[in-house]
């Protein structure tokens, strides 16, 4: 009987744990992703005085 109850709360502990894996990879790629756009679009900004132009009304 203990072992049976061992193997149900490991196979539901791992579960869980994969689940939490997937959930922080998942987050941690999606922080990179909006950084990396945040950066692209920064540089743009600076750098494209068209842009900066239409963002700020006037140029660089």
């Amino acid at each position: 009987m203990n072992k049976e109850f061992d193997s149900i709360v490991l196979k539901e502990s791992n579960e869980t744990m994969n689940g939490f894996h997937k959930h922080s990879l998942f987050m941690g790629s999606a922080l990179v992703c909006l950084n990396l756009l945040l950066m692209s679009c920064v540089g743009v900004y600076w750098t494209n005085n068209t842009v900066h132009q239409i963002i700020s009304g006037r140029p660089l």
